[in-house]
Order: structure tokens, then sequence, then C-alpha cells
């Protein structure tokens, strides 16, 4: 086993823990946050390889586009995977990463072996692009609210006895380019479906999110399940679109039975 990080010639900050003789899982965290995200499944899966990194414009990786694309993202893990010497990855997509996965499984098939969509827009109604457009102009005025973000994405009780987790999503919220921030959240709150193939990704695909997720919703999940061939779905009964945080050990235990054909 062995841990290593730093930027690749792209500017993109990644961190990979190598175990020999398993397949690396990739981790693509979602708009606003960064690779630190991922401290659960990480720990989780010590014993395969896994990469995480931060998004053009995210935590420690650069930007130097005027606007992103979908396939600028795709062409970054590309980039990635190429200095780390790997050509095929288990791939694993939260929200915003969600649809760079599906970008990326849907174009570049050979390079992966699964896709995790997790909390996964999909179909959304016209209210609902209604009022993801009226985030975007908020958060483009007013920046960032962190307390409303957290309310979002984790279940009031959770917040209470998790103040670490508080402070940690608020430090990353907080610590954003705003301007290289709204590139990306531009392209997630305006985003339409046929930005992306969906059934045109060939892997074997989970699609999970939870019952309390407002916005990237079960019916979403079950709609994008109807369109890829070979795929599952999965509803977490807890939690809120951190459900990978609040409610870890189920949705570690999935992902495992998932990648081990379970």
């Amino acid at each position: 086993m062995s841990f290593r990080e730093g930027l690749d010639d792209q500017g993109t900050y990644y961190q990979i823990n190598k175990v020999e003789g398993t397949t690396p899982i990739l981790f693509i965290h979602g708009v606003g946050l960064d690779h630190s995200i991922w401290e659960p499944q990480t720990k989780f899966f010590k014993d395969q390889t896994t990469i995480t990194y931060d998004l053009i414009g995210h935590g420690l990786s650069t930007c130097i586009l005027d606007e992103v694309s979908f396939e600028d993202f795709s062409n970054q893990i590309e980039g990635l995977l190429q200095i780390l010497k790997i050509q095929k990855v288990i791939i694993i997509g939260f929200s915003l990463g969600g649809l760079i996965a599906a970008h990326f499984s849907s174009t570049r098939k050979n390079n992966v072996l699964k896709t995790v969509l997790f909390g996964t827009i999909f179909n959304r109604t016209e209210e609902q692009k209604k009022n993801a457009a009226e985030r975007f102009i908020d958060v483009k005025e007013t920046y960032l609210n962190a307390p409303k973000q957290l309310d979002r994405w984790f279940n009031q009780d959770y917040l209470s006895f998790n103040t670490e987790i508080v402070k940690k999503i608020t430090d990353i919220l907080s610590s954003n380019n705003h301007e290289d921030f709204l590139k990306s959240y531009k392209l997630f709150a305006h985003f339409e479906d046929k930005l992306i193939d969906f059934s045109q990704i060939e892997a074997e695909t989970l699609v999970c999110t939870a019952h309390g997720d407002v916005g990237s919703t079960p019916e979403m999940s079950n709609q994008l399940g109807d369109v890829i061939e070979k795929s599952k779905v999965v509803i977490f009964d807890q939690g809120k679109h951190m459900v990978g945080i609040e409610c870890a050990e189920e949705v570690n235990k999935v992902f495992s039975n998932f990648i081990e054909g379970m």
C-alpha cells in the first residue's frame, strides 16, 4: 500500500492510495465541495486502490477556462488517469460528480469497469428547473449560504450532534473561489438531459439516492435506471443529499456489494 498526493500537469490536485493488484475506484465530488467529502469511503475501501481529486476550479485544482463543460471535466479525468498510468477504473460520482461520471462513462467506455451515479439529477420537472435557476441567481449575487445548504443536505438531528462535520463542510463551501465555483454551478443549475446520452453507458451501473433528497429525488434515480441498460437502483431509507456522510455505513455496504458483484 502506498499513498501519494500532488498536482498533475493540468493543475488537478489528487490523492491516490495504491493497493497493488486491486481495481482503482475513482471518486468525483459535487459542486462547491472537494475531494475530502469522500473520507468515509476511502477509509472503508482502504484495502483497494482509491483516487480522489478536486474538480476544475475547486479545492486545490486550478481553473483557466472562461466556462466549463462536461467534456472539460471528462478531459480532466482522462488526463489524471494518464498521469497515474491507469487504464480502467470503477467510477463513483456524487451530484455534479454523478453527471460527470455519466458523461465519462458514456464517452470513454474503454476506461470504465463499473459506474455509480450517486445523488444524480435527471429529467427535472419545470418547477425543479425553475427552482435550480433561482438558486443559481441567489448564489451568484449573495454567495453560498452554508446553513441553507447544510439544511438541504443533512437531517437536522445529524447536524446537531456532528458539529465537526458542520464546520468541515462550511469551511469547504466558504473557501471556494466564487467566480470559478459559479462556472461549475451554472453548468449544474442549468443542466439539460441532452448534454449527456445516458443510454450510451454500457458499464454495469448503480444508481442511488436517499428518500430525503429533494434535489436528486428517488423518482430521478428510478427514471435513470429505466434509461441505462445494465443498471440497478437503490434508494436509501435515511439521509438527505449527503447520505454518503450521514449514513456512510449503509452507503459503503451498498457500494461494496455492487463492486463485488453481489
